[in-house]
């Protein structure tokens, strides 16, 4: 049987300093605990570089952030982790010698780890107490998205996609209406020097953004529609949907993980709002947010029943809940 499972759109970016290979090692040094020569709990040795001692404490440490390599014992890789952590030691002790520690991208560098994990440090707790999903979650999340289980289904889609230009949705949301194809609305396009392509690609329903997919749902075959982003403006055409549901006992794994994780994310982002509410964040320069107008507070006008939320074109809907594999 297969086991399937959700994974959340990936919404976390890092930031990557330029930085010479000192500066990334000193950082490095940092982060396994190496850079403050601070003594592990363990005072048992593995192996001392010039005046500096590597704990056995701080090759376990590292040890369980390297994933297992087939073929080679766990000696091995402790021999390996070690080598590496005598390496880093020595290009640190290098690095101080040459004063590195003082470069002004060194120092930003190092800095910003120290924040990274400070912050880690306070949000693991928050994360780590959120209570796991129950029978009854699943069977409620199974029973409310039969799109994604019961009644699932494998679309090819062909997508049509035009670059935004002003008033341009409106223009193509019209031509949908009253029934233009996705050729013609390419040739329409092409007279009025608007940049198009047509592509065609297959997609699982758990693929798709879920706001997306309810959407999709209620499409038939040769259906259309408009999907519009910030770079691009496309037409959706449903070629075919082929019915493969999963039952709820195969899925379970999957849903628990889902939900796991939008805890997770829901628990970050009210603890993230409740901080920035009690804090006085000030904004300076080209970082002010624009003042609000008075249209800011106007009514929108409802919008077409074939248009969606902002959502990724076909050939990377990844996002919201992918991977049902």
């Amino acid at each position: 049987m297969k086991t399937y499972s959700f994974t959340l759109g990936k919404n976390n970016s890092q930031h990557h300093h330029s930085l010479s290979l000192i500066a990334l090692l000193t950082v490095a040094a940092v982060l396994a605990g190496c850079g403050e020569k601070e003594k592990a709990a363990s005072t048992q040795v593995a192996a001392k570089v010039n005046s500096d001692e590597i704990t056995i404490s701080q090759v376990n440490s590292a040890l369980a952030n390297v994933q297992a390599t087939p073929g080679k014992t766990a000696e091995e890789a402790k021999q390996e982790v070690l080598n590496n952590l005598i390496v880093q030691n020595l290009a640190d002790q290098q690095a101080i010698k040459a004063k590195l520690d003082r470069n002004p991208a060194v120092m930003q560098a190092i800095e910003s780890s120290k924040n990274m994990i400070l912050a880690r440090a306070y949000m693991d707790p928050i994360i780590s107490g959120i209570a796991k999903p129950t029978t009854e979650d699943v069977h409620k999340f199974y029973g409310e998205h039969p799109e994604l289980f019961a009644n699932r289904r494998i679309y090819t889609i062909r997508e049509l996609e035009l670059e935004s230009k002003p008033d341009l949705a409106a223009t193509v949301r019209d031509m949908v209406t009253k029934g233009k194809s996705q050729d013609a609305i390419a040739a329409w396009a092409k007279e009025n020097n608007v940049h198009s392509n047509i592509q065609s690609g297959v997609k699982a329903a758990e693929q798709l953004p879920l706001e997306m997919l309810t959407k999709i749902a209620t499409l038939g075959a040769g259906k259309m529609m408009v999907v519009e982003m910030t770079k691009s403006i496309s037409v959706l055409q449903i070629v075919n949907a082929k019915a493969e549901p999963i039952a709820e006992a195969a899925a379970t794994n999957a849903i628990q993980e889902y939900l796991n994780n939008s805890r997770k994310k829901d628990a970050l982002e009210n603890e993230i709002k409740n901080l920035k509410t009690g804090a006085k964040i000030e904004y300076f320069g080209e970082f002010q947010p624009p003042a609000k107008s008075t249209s800011d507070t106007k009514p929108v006008a409802p919008e077409s029943n074939t248009k969606v939320a902002e959502v990724p074109k076909t050939p990377d809907m990844s996002k919201g809940i992918s991977g049902l594999k």
